[in-house]
C-alpha cells in the first residue's frame, strides 16, 4: 500500500513537474540563455562596424531598430532590455548616431512604448509605429523612408523578423534569432 501511495504521488510529482516546464522548452524554443548568447552572437561584429561608419560617413546617421525581441524582451522576460542590443545602441549613442524605432506596435501605445524603451536604459531619438489597418511590412518601409526623408542615413537595420528587412533604406542588416518566428 506504501509503494503503491509513493508510486501516485511520484506520477503527480512528475506531472506538476511537466506542467511547470518551460513554454520555452515545450515550444521547442532554446533556453533564454542560449537565446542571448545567439543574439550576442548575431550582433558580433556590429560596434567595430559603427566605429567604421561614424568615421568614414558624413551627415546624420542613425540606427533602425525593431523592438520585440530585437530590443525589449518580449518573450523571456518581459520589458527587460536585450543585453547585446542595449550596449550596441549605448556604444553607438555615444559616437553621436541616432537611435530609431520601427516598431509594428500601433501607434496608440507610442508614448507606453517611449516609456518602457527609457526604463529599460534605451535611448529614444525617435519611434515610428503601425498606423491603423497598415500591413507590418509596409509601416516598416514607411518609418524607414521617414527617417531619411528626415535627412538620416541608416546604418544598420535590427530586427528578429523576415518583415524588418522588407524594401529599401535598410543600411547593414543584423538579423536576430526568432527560431522560425515561433518567439512571442
Amino acid at each position: 500500500m506504501l509503494r503503491r501511495v509513493l508510486t501516485v504521488t511520484t506520477m503527480s510529482v512528475l506531472l506538476v513537474l511537466s506542467t511547470m516546464v518551460a513554454p520555452t522548452q515545450a515550444a521547442g524554443l532554446p533556453s533564454k540563455q542560449k537565446w542571448l548568447d545567439d543574439t550576442a552572437q548575431a550582433l558580433s561584429g556590429s560596434r567595430t562596424y559603427v566605429a567604421r561608419r561614424v568615421a568614414d560617413t558624413s551627415g546624420k546617421l542613425a540606427l533602425n531598430l525593431d523592438i520585440d525581441n530585437t530590443s525589449l524582451q518580449s518573450h523571456y522576460d518581459r520589458g527587460k532590455a536585450i543585453p547585446a542590443t542595449l550596449r550596441l545602441v549605448r556604444y553607438a549613442k555615444s559616437r553621436g548616431v541616432r537611435i530609431f524605432f520601427n516598431t509594428g506596435r500601433h501607434v496608440s501605445t507610442r508614448n507606453r512604448t517611449i516609456a518602457q524603451l527609457k526604463r529599460a536604459g534605451f535611448p529614444v531619438d525617435g519611434l515610428c509605429a503601425r498606423l491603423t489597418n497598415e500591413s507590418l511590412p509596409h509601416s516598416k518601409q514607411r518609418c524607414r523612408r521617414s527617417f531619411r526623408n528626415n535627412g538620416y542615413r541608416l546604418i544598420a537595420n535590427i530586427g528578429n523578423r523576415s518583415t524588418d528587412f522588407v524594401g529599401g533604406n535598410l543600411g547593414r542588416l543584423y538579423q536576430l534569432p526568432n527560431y522560425g518566428n515561433r518567439l512571442s
